[in-house]
């Protein structure tokens, strides 16, 4: 079996949680997979090769306007069985739907439950065959093993409670407010005590790779609360009337925001998932506390997590358990065993659902054999060297990275 994996991804600065979901069909599929980067553009002989299966990763669907109209016109031309992993999916569905439609996807694995898929992406628009629901990570096996030999136990560990979070638009909806309230509610209560705490929404305190990796190791208790958001916006004219309010009025609030561009609209869908950060702080042994949630039914209050409860009532008791070293300790135990050492929630699992799908597809073998091996060889040198094929777009962009990183650490410059 042939794979191809599309996604778009900037020369510098990717997160391990990015690389780790890209990474799992190459790492845990014993399958031939080849990677082809957008961000470079796409080749013209790729019409050429027949794929059995064809990835359309989160990753090319937030970068989807980026993408110029010649490379989406080859895009087209791809022949085999397609299937697309979208993320963030509260906002353009319309345009996934005729994407979906346009370009043959049969299969969505989506972090929508089941439902909420006809009202999301309803088969006589999208064409689509197939639904899954799945998460948006899992736990990385190699990232396991290798945080197994350093993971520090909790006596020993600098930091009592961390997190890391910022402040995500209002077109999120409320569900949204959660992320950024949880480091000012907790910073406020920690005043206080003589806990340690690392806890920001500052985009300057943001780690990237494996520097994320250690700072939990780092933390006795991680913050978190589930991903996803409230407010469905098919259409994107909801973000648009956000954006141009909040520009027009610095500072405000959600709810007004909320009364002026989508009154009555917020809590439409259903978009809830466990985080990777969640699988992340099982990996390195990290108690979390997390604000009341389904979690994928997986983690279990008091039994995975200290539960933080939305209103914030609790906040007193939550903070005496996080005293609590060697209790906060055996929760961390406790997640690492039914979520880690269980490999129930795996990308090995993640990635054999969606080949033993494709396989199940009906397949010309004789395809394969015929179809493309020159340029399954040309696409394998351009995976390997991708720079070679955009010298000047990859300089352009690393100059600006490393310029807006230099002005958002002197505070000079904001991506919001």
């Amino acid at each position: 079996m042939n794979i191809l994996i599309l996604y778009y991804l900037p020369p510098v600065f990717d997160r391990s949680t990015i690389r780790e979901h890209l990474e799992s069909f190459r790492r845990y599929s014993n399958r031939q997979c080849y990677y082809l980067n957008v961000f470079y553009g796409v080749p013209g002989y790729i019409g050429e090769i027949y794929f059995d299966l064809i990835v359309f990763h989160y990753t090319f669907f937030a970068y989807f306007d980026d993408l110029s109209k010649k490379d989406i016109e080859l895009l087209k031309e791809l022949k085999g069985y397609k299937v697309a992993i979208p993320q963030d999916e509260m906002g353009l569905t319309d345009r996934l739907n005729r994407f979906f439609h346009d370009y043959g996807v049969s299969t969505v694995y989506t972090c929508f439950k089941q439902n909420e898929w006809q009202h999301i992406y309803p088969r006589q628009l999208s064409g689509l065959q197939n639904y899954f629901t799945v998460f948006t990570g899992y736990v990385d096996e190699i990232a396991a093993e290798k945080q197994s030999r350093c993971n520090l136990k909790h006596a020993n560990r600098p930091i009592d409670v961390g997190y890391r979070a910022r402040k995500v638009p209002y077109w999120v909806g409320r569900f949204g407010l959660l992320k950024w309230q949880l480091t000012e509610k907790f910073i406020d209560a920690l005043k206080s005590s003589n806990i340690r705490y690392d806890l920001s929404n500052d985009e300057r305190d943001v780690f990237y790779g494996n520097s994320w990796y250690r700072f939990l190791s780092s933390c006795r208790v991680v913050l978190g609360c589930e991903s996803g958001a409230s407010l469905h916006d098919p259409d994107g004219s909801i973000r648009a009337r956000v954006d141009k309010y909040v520009n027009e009025h610095p500072g405000i609030d959600f709810d007004e925001v909320e009364r002026a561009c989508f009154p009555g609209l917020d809590n439409s869908i259903d978009l809830t998932s466990p985080s990777p950060r969640h699988f992340e702080a099982c990996i390195t042994k990290t108690c979390q506390a997390l604000v009341e949630g389904e979690y994928g039914g997986i983690f279990k209050p008091g039994v995975h997590y200290i539960e933080i409860k939305k209103d914030w009532s609790n906040l007193p008791e939550v903070i005496e358990q996080v005293k609590d070293v060697e209790y906060c300790e055996r929760i961390a135990e406790r997640a690492y065993k039914d979520i880690v050492e269980t490999k129930l929630y795996t990308y090995r699992k993640f990635v054999d659902q969606i080949v033993t799908q494709a396989n199940s597809e009906d397949h010309d073998d004789m395809k394969m054999r015929l179809y493309g091996t020159k340029q399954l060889t040309q696409l394998k040198n351009r995976e390997k060297c991708p720079y070679a094929y955009a010298i000047i777009p990859t300089l352009i962009y690393i100059a600006k990275e490393i310029t807006g990183r230099t002005l958002i650490k002197l505070n000079l410059y904001s991506r919001k």
